[in-house]
């Protein structure tokens, strides 16, 4: 099989973009946040530090994959080999430039404040000490930032501007710390306890919360922007699939998966987490979490 040219240079050019993104987030870490990843990780074997920066760049990814949605898309991709969409490949490149910085700057500056917010704890000394559940949280929650920035940089490309952007980046951040702060009332135990005791368990219940949260809240932030009331009324309407997740820990995960019954508060799924610290069961609320956000937001769509 034949590859043209129309097939390569969009190729080529997300993975120069990859590569310039790579470089971009480890300097981010490097300078904003002072996190040497390779001596951290190479030198010391933090594991904790590498489950938060493997998130991190994961996270990067997503934004990555947002920004560059707009330059390799089907309407761009046909200019590229005109002789305007050559003249304007470096405009696209900028903006993605641009677009991406931003993105990675808000994702290394606010991935860790929602945990100051939320657990009232200091995960980055959790990560520092090589608490393995304070670097799964700490990834998870890059992640669902990673989200939300991504859907509201998706929003932009389709109606809107720089201004539109981050005043909907504004409105999903908060929507990911309220839903995230309300959504821990549902468990008996306190999460910011035992997430600073190092019980993975609970470090993998509450980074899949946070991802399934993220992956909502952004989707609810993606579209066309037409004007604030309309895009406000369906983003609102978007943001009620979280409902789903409170049945689906209490009901699907500890009723039907670990069969321990249908309770409306507490119940086996929380000693399992708590007491027991199974991360086995930590580990499947997490991903009936992260299942649930994919199938509603399939059939939402």
């Amino acid at each position: 099989m034949n590859i043209g040219p129309i097939d390569v240079l969009p190729a080529a050019i997300v993975i120069v973009a990859l590569f310039v993104f790579a470089a971009l987030a480890r300097a981010a870490l490097h300078f904003l946040l002072r996190v040497h990843v390779a001596e951290r990780i190479g030198g010391e074997h933090n594991a904790a530090l590498g489950y938060e920066y493997a998130g991190y760049f994961l996270g990067v990814l997503l934004v990555a994959g947002s920004v560059l949605d707009g330059i390799t898309g089907s309407e761009t991709r046909a200019g590229f080999l005109t002789a305007a969409g050559a003249t304007n490949m470096w405009m696209y490149a900028l903006q993605a430039g641009v677009y991406g910085l931003f993105g990675i700057l808000v994702l290394a500056l606010f991935g860790r404040l929602g945990f100051r917010l939320l657990l009232k704890t200091n995960i980055v000394a959790g990560v520092r000490a090589n608490n393995a559940s304070a670097g799964i949280v700490a990834g998870g929650g890059h992640i669902a930032v990673a989200l939300v920035v991504a859907g509201a940089l998706s929003g932009d490309a389709q109606g809107g501007d720089f201004g539109t952007a981050v005043v909907f980046l504004g409105l999903g951040l908060t929507a990911l710390w309220v839903i995230t702060y309300l959504y821990r009332f549902i468990t008996k135990y306190n999460d910011s306890h035992e997430i600073t005791n190092g019980n993975v368990a609970a470090g993998l219940s509450y980074a899949g919360m946070m991802v399934a949260i993220g992956m909502i809240v952004g989707h609810a932030l993606n579209g066309d922007f037409t004007d604030y009331a309309s895009s406000f009324a369906l983003c609102g309407k978007a943001l009620l699939f979280v409902l789903i997740l409170y049945p689906v820990r209490q009901f699907i995960v500890q009723g039907i998966l670990l069969g321990g019954g249908f309770t409306l508060y507490g119940g086996r799924l929380d000693r399992e987490i708590s007491n027991d610290q199974n991360t086995g069961a930590g580990a499947v609320e997490a991903a009936a979490y992260i299942a649930a956000a994919v199938v509603a937001l399939q059939v939402g769509s």
